[in-house]
């Protein structure tokens, strides 16, 4: 009786340890998976996980103690995703050793771009999660492959945004014609040359906004050429042809009827005329109308007013011998001020025809 009793529990024993190998499988896969991705999204992919029964092993390299306690932290409280209630159920064996990085005083970072957009970085970064990350960005930003020239890991970095910051100031050097950046800490200094004085401003604006003291530290050094304008001939430049409109119209303004698209004045008519030479010297480029006003009054109202009298001026040019399919008129309406509305004299100036050039299509 005994030795039947005996069988029949040694079978159900060996039939339970089979069936809990069998459904225990996806728990200890997925846990193993789980810890993986964890790590992972924090930056440890030097350290490897193994997950036997419930017992989640971890070794590989950590740069430094504090990096492998947290490592084994995170670990340690890690969900299980296939489990219910997505539960900890697991050990965690530490089997990691330390190989500590030195410690980078300065921390910096540096790029260098030229006009036939080659881009050459070096400096340091915490991981090489970051290394790898930074350099993706790189070819996204530029467009090309990044040279690198021994970006290192090291620790040392003034905080967790050292990285992110490095990757603005390489979105930011992308706007300019050609340029560096160099950081150190928290200062850095984007050098370079752009030929539109509102990409400068824009680089400036967006280097001004960085996180915290990285702003503080941001210096710009970007130079805008000067555009010279030759006085006759076919003009084949974007920028030296909008420069050619904004001189024949410093100091001077296309003058309409209050309230109405009615131009007004022989020093509004002599103006157009000029300006209609000038887009006669450019003739491979489009050029765009837009029309502008103050805000007294109804904004659709406005907004009608602008377009009317972009309008009228494509027409008069038109008739001037400028191609009506290179021109396009545009109202803006009260939208775009530039000046104050709150003075006479500002007012004025926001009542305006503005010229912009670009590309033919």
């Amino acid at each position: 009786m005994f030795s039947k009793w005996f069988g029949a529990g040694l079978i159900l024993a060996i039939a339970a340890l089979i069936l809990g190998w069998i459904f225990g499988m996806p728990k200890i896969n997925s846990m193993e998976n789980d810890i993986r991705a964890a790590l992972d999204n924090k930056g440890y992919n030097t350290i490897q996980v193994d997950m036997s029964g419930n017992v989640a092993t971890l070794s590989g390299d950590a740069p430094s103690e504090s990096a492998k306690a947290d490592a084994i932290a995170i670990a340690e409280n890690t969900e299980c995703s296939a489990c219910k209630n997505k539960r900890r159920w697991h050990e965690v064996k530490d089997d990691i050793s330390t190989n500590a990085v030195a410690v980078q005083s300065p921390y910096t970072f540096n790029a260098s771009k030229n006009l036939d957009g080659n881009v050459i970085v070096n400096g340091f970064v915490p991981s090489q999660k970051d290394k790898e990350d930074l350099i993706l960005a790189g070819n996204r930003i530029f467009n090309t492959k990044v040279i690198d020239r021994t970006i290192r890991v090291a620790s040392g970095a003034p905080d967790e945004n050292f990285v992110k910051v490095s990757e603005g100031y390489m979105e930011q050097l992308a706007n300019l014609d050609k340029g560096t950046f160099s950081q150190e800490n928290y200062s850095g200094l984007l050098k370079g040359t752009v030929s539109d004085a509102g990409v400068r401003d824009l680089v400036i604006e967006a280097g001004r906004s960085f996180p915290g003291d990285y702003a503080e530290g941001f210096r710009a050094d970007i130079i805008v050429p000067e555009v010279v304008v030759p006085t006759t001939g076919e003009i084949t430049s974007v920028s030296v042809c909008q420069k050619l409109f904004e001189q024949v119209k410093t100091g001077k303004r296309i003058q309409f009827e209050t309230g109405a698209a009615n131009i007004k004045g022989a020093d509004s008519f002599d103006l157009l005329n000029t300006i209609a030479s000038a887009a006669n010297r450019c003739p491979s480029f489009r050029v765009e109308i837009g029309g502008h006003t103050d805000s007294i009054g109804d904004a659709g109202y406005n907004q009608r007013l602008s377009e009317a009298r972009a309008a009228t001026v494509k027409n008069y040019l038109s008739d001037q011998q400028v191609e009506a399919d290179r021109l396009t008129a545009v109202g803006f309406g009260e939208t775009s001020p530039s000046a104050t509305n709150d003075t006479a004299e500002g007012r004025a100036e926001n009542r305006r025809i503005t010229f912009t050039v670009s590309q033919a299509q």
